[in-house]
């Protein structure tokens, strides 16, 4: 008998199915050790950290322990995470205790073939994905026990707190409100006309910005008896590439853009979709996608669409960290899946999207026509231009529909003569930078580098439960005491809110993950600067 070991017990019934009698495969329900939750439990100068049982924990441990004793081997699977890793170090210490015979197995799809694949290369544990873990969850508690009395005791407010990660975001986000408040919106005018040829009624436009309404005003009555021709026909073609596979920022940007989903929700239903052996490992920087998988899905491709839909396997540049075993988020394969619900919504929108980054380009063509007016009242003809779109290939867009808009004009040819249905002027605004969704949130944060695919949407659910944000029209509005608190942090703890401190500091975290940097440096380094104010 050999027992195998993951966090989730959803994770654990379908590895059981594969796996069969020759195994036992048993869960920890998460994280089994942690700091303490009512102490620092962290010494400032050594940096040793004293972890215990989460509670209920030890009978967990307890009971795998007694299954171990008799196993041949001991296979820990956890999350090929920092956290895994992490949860697989404090699950190896207990285990080594009865059973010398430990080994990490790692595997980014629960498949029957990824998950003997994952038995057959077990190994040791990654010690500086755990030293990586230790550094982020170390710097996290002194922040968090060091900088949050501070907000308390300003504030008179112990639901308050800040972050590493938090803080910066909520930064984001109030500054992004300040400027919508001081935001001064201003009107501009343009010029239409409205031209018919055939029965087709299209627009052009004089291509200039006028402030005052009146001059837009004295402009449209001198062109509106005029005579109109065609002067000038520019056709140009432009090939969309294919948008990349997602990786969780995308996936939870875009679930919350077309589907409505809270970032929280999107990563909860992908959990269990992984869980369930049906897409690959949700927590994932990397756009790299299997050869093999590419080729079944370009089959697919090519019997759902036809040969021409086909694109190409691409590779993207990635960062050091996400090159190696991590894929991008897609399915396990090309099957019906029963699945109902919004586990079938973001199932199908995970789907749609790892074909359409296999499939061939959209081909628009664009063109540009100038229309030229003549009237007494003008001193010289002016010029207007109409500008149409259209798609002559879909390309990828029939799995994954894009967000073109499509202008048709009539065929036009130089010399031809236009009927002028009406002259009228078009009123615009000038509009506010908009607030952050959830989506465009996390995108923003990938971008600058804070946080990563396991934080994003902690993130989110913390500045929510804190009491910083609050959802209004689907976007993130700050409380007035967010204002209070950033501006607070701003003046006493700077470097905890510079956004490239922060994106260093993540960058060290994984320095730490490559065997670069000593774990303990990087903590003392962050911590010693958040405090004393000094980057």
């Amino acid at each position: 008998m050999n027992l195998f070991i993951v966090e989730s017990p959803t994770k654990a019934k379908t590895i059981q199915r594969y796996l069969g009698k020759e195994f036992i495969v048993r869960a920890t329900f998460g994280h089994v050790k942690d700091l303490p939750q009512r102490e620092l439990g962290v010494d400032e100068e050594t940096l040793e950290a004293k972890y215990v049982y989460v509670k209920g924990k030890k009978k967990v441990i307890d009971s795998l322990k007694k299954l171990a004793r008799s196993a041949q081997v001991v296979y820990v699977g956890t999350d090929p995470d920092r956290e895994g890793e992490a949860i697989a170090y404090f699950v190896e210490q207990e285990i080594l205790k009865v059973n010398k015979n430990v080994r990490r197995a790692v595997f980014y799809e629960i498949t029957p073939s990824a998950i003997r694949e994952s038995i057959r290369n077990a190994g040791e544990l990654n010690m500086n994905m755990v030293y990586s873990q230790f550094a982020r969850r170390i710097l996290d508690r002194l922040i968090g026990y060091k900088v949050s009395p501070h907000l308390w005791k300003a504030f008179r407010n112990y639901k308050l707190s800040a972050g590493r990660v938090q803080s910066p975001a909520l930064r984001l986000i109030v500054d992004r409100e300040r400027e919508i408040e001081s935001f001064k919106v201003k009107k501009y005018y343009y010029v239409k006309a409205l031209l018919e040829k055939d029965g087709h009624l299209f627009e052009a436009t004089y291509d200039y910005r006028y402030e005052n309404p009146s001059d837009a005003k004295l402009l449209a009555e001198r062109i509106k008896d005029g005579v109109c021709a065609v002067v000038g026909v520019k056709r140009k073609e432009e090939r969309v590439p294919p948008p990349k596979p997602f990786i969780t920022s995308t996936l939870q940007s875009d679930a919350n853009a077309k589907l409505g989903f809270p970032t929280e929700k999107t990563q909860s239903l992908a959990q269990k979709l992984y869980e369930w052996g049906v897409i690959t490992y949700p927590r994932t920087d990397s756009y790299r996608m299997s050869s093999t998988k590419a080729r079944e899905f370009m089959e697919y491709i090519a019997q759902k669409f036809g040969q021409e839909y086909v694109g190409r396997l691409r590779k993207f540049k990635e960062k050091p960290i996400s090159q190696g075993a991590h894929e991008c988020i897609r399915p396990t394969g090309i099957k019906e899946r029963t699945l109902s619900g919004d586990y079938g919504v973001l199932y199908r929108l995970i789907l749609s999207r790892t074909l359409a980054s296999l499939m061939s380009e959209m081909l628009l063509e664009k063109r540009e026509v100038d229309v030229e007016v003549s009237s007494p009242k003008l001193k010289t003809p002016l010029v207007l231009k109409a500008k149409g779109l259209e798609v002559k290939f879909d390309g990828w867009s029939r799995a994954y529909p894009a967000d073109i808009k499509e202008e048709k004009l009539p065929e036009l040819k130089e010399g031809e003569l236009l009927k002028l249905v009406k002259v009228f002027i078009e009123e615009k605004k000038t509009q506010p930078p908009p607030r952050y969704t959830e989506g465009s949130l996390v995108r923003t944060l990938e971008k600058l580098g804070i946080g990563r695919p396991s934080t994003y949407a902690t993130i989110v659910k913390t500045l929510k439960q804190r009491g910083y944000v609050h959802l209004y029209r689907k976007s993130l509005k700050p409380t007035e005491v967010a204002f209070l608190v950033v501006d607070y942090l701003m003046e006493h703890f700077p470097v905890l809110m510079d956004y490239s401190f922060t994106a260093y500091m993540e960058n060290s975290l994984d320095e730490i993950e490559e065997g670069k940097r000593f774990w303990k440096d990087v903590v003392r380094e962050f911590f010693g600067k958040v405090m004393s104010g000094v980057v």
